[in-house]
């Protein structure tokens, strides 16, 4: 098995979003933020070779937005999803399996290319994965969160037939386990890959960054903040025990890190790239 991070670029959002009630004060010493208040996120995918597949996760923004949008949100580095993958090695035709967190614009778009307002899919050889409470959320929703879906790339995939939906946590691919996370979105469903004697967690949006280890400091675009509480105490206690290695998939300056329990609460024991495992 090789596991290769693969980024999709990257973009911003406001700090006071993604630390929540907690102070500037406190969360600027931890993670940076420019004089616009905006902290710098990654579009972190992950790719893992098993030899018969190729298995992405995530595949970041792709090219179905105005510039004026791209610019708010601070959108640099367009492509570089392909990019990073030929720079690895590996063609869109490569990828068998593409595995979806969630179907938030910034998670799942760049699946699908547009071109000239024609719709097809970046990776043709693939199928396309993701939990089934996501997917019947996603059509339903509510006002806050609507914004997050781009219904009409989410109804491409489907309409191809090549979407499948998960209904049960457990093994998806040999060595890749998923379990469902509600408090972010209901049904995000999160990899555990499992390498060499240890676990690699894909955290998605449940921990986006290395800086949000801590149980209150989740972010502001969670649905459902006690829900995220409860979920992240469980996983982060787990994390200790076994001792999985934290994967993030936002952390602008932190790719990897591993976890402790101190008298203040949870932490991260060391920070380093995935590289440095393998």
């Amino acid at each position: 098995m090789k596991i290769i991070p693969v980024s999709a670029g990257d973009f911003h959002c406001d700090g006071g979003a993604l630390f929540g009630v907690i102070p500037k004060k406190l969360w600027s010493k931890v993670y940076p933020a420019d004089e616009n208040n905006f902290t710098r996120l990654a579009l972190r995918c992950l790719l893992v070779d098993t030899g018969e597949k190729k298995i992405l996760i995530e595949t970041g923004i792709g090219n179905h937005y105005p510039e004026k949008y791209l610019t708010n949100n601070g959108v640099e580095l367009k492509n570089q999803l392909l990019n990073s993958l030929h720079e690895k090695g590996y063609s869109e035709n490569d990828i068998t399996d593409v595995i979806f967190t969630h179907l938030h614009w910034d998670h799942c778009t760049g699946a699908v290319k547009n071109d000239n307002g024609k719709l097809d899919f970046e990776f043709p050889n693939a199928r396309y994965w993701c939990s089934k409470k996501q997917w019947e959320h996603s059509k339903v929703s509510n006002v806050r969160e609507r914004a997050a879906f781009n219904s009409r790339v989410l109804n491409f995939i489907s309409d191809s037939g090549k979407l499948k939906l998960v209904e049960n946590e457990g093994e998806l691919f040999k060595n890749i386990e998923v379990k469902f996370f509600d408090g972010h979105t209901p049904g995000q469903m999160i990899p555990f890959i499992f390498f060499e004697n240890k676990t690699l967690v894909y955290t998605a949006d449940l921990i986006p960054t290395a800086a949000n280890i801590p149980l209150l400091w989740i972010a502001s675009y969670d649905l459902f903040p006690v829900t995220v509480m409860d979920e992240k105490e469980k996983f982060l206690n787990e994390a200790v025990q076994k001792e999985y290695i934290l994967f993030f998939e936002h952390d602008y300056y932190t790719e990897c890190a591993s976890l402790s329990k101190t008298e203040r609460g949870y932490t991260e024991k060391e920070r380093f790239n995935l590289n440095e495992l393998l």
